[in-house]
């Protein structure tokens, strides 16, 4: 299933060359899904039929989403190789526990070596996403996770409110009444501590 989705995501460049005419594509954005849980192989002709059939800027940035989990030295040089120059690193929380809780795949560990190795193959332009208000998350957590991401000196940190979605394992625990839904007031004061401590470190709201 997964070579057929690859062979259906090239035809489709391939079938759609003239959609943009003569201008020139300065971005490229692998986004979730989990598109590191694919082989690097797959990103690289993915990125090959794009530059072979279209206009490429010089200085494109191409960025790709990527769980800790799935960041070793070996896939970070074979993104490298194949054009990626931005991470955008799903961290989430640097707690063991609330990882467990919000179901995540990755442990702290990897959490907190993700950033280090993707810095250490070369990677500056760099992501990270956490996730504030949700259940179990104390606002001096919060304030910890805030700054072990500011201390790893990425340029850009994205934070989302914990929602809950119909269908998925949250809403079921909620329902059963083995977590608490995400409090608004608990969310609103998160965001409030996040634009703070950023701004106080140099950081610019553009969202």
């Amino acid at each position: 299933m997964k070579d057929e989705l690859i062979a259906a995501i090239v035809t489709e460049i391939n079938l759609r060359v003239e959609y943009l005419g003569d201008k020139t594509i300065e971005t490229i954005y692998f986004g979730g899904g989990t598109p590191s849980a694919i082989l690097p192989d797959d990103i690289d002709k993915i990125i090959n039929a794009i530059r072979q059939h279209y206009i490429i800027s010089p200085n494109i940035e191409i960025t790709l989403e990527a769980n800790p989990d799935d960041i070793n030295p070996e896939v970070l040089l074979a993104w490298k190789n194949s054009g990626v120059n931005r991470l955008s690193i799903g961290i989430q929380a640097f707690q063991e526990e609330l990882l467990k809780a919000w179901n995540r795949s990755h442990t702290s560990i990897q959490a907190r070596q993700a950033i280090q190795l993707a810095q250490e193959a070369g990677f500056e332009n760099i992501t990270a996403d956490l996730i504030y208000g949700g259940y179990g998350l104390s606002d001096e957590e919060w304030i910890e996770n805030i700054n072990t991401l500011i201390a790893s000196r990425i340029p850009h940190i994205s934070s989302y409110a914990l929602t809950v979605e119909k269908g998925t394992a949250l809403t079921h625990q909620i329902e059963v009444g083995k977590v608490h839904a995400p409090a608004d007031e608990q969310g609103n004061r998160q965001y409030s501590m996040l634009q703070s401590i950023l701004h106080k470190n140099g950081y610019g709201q553009y969202e």
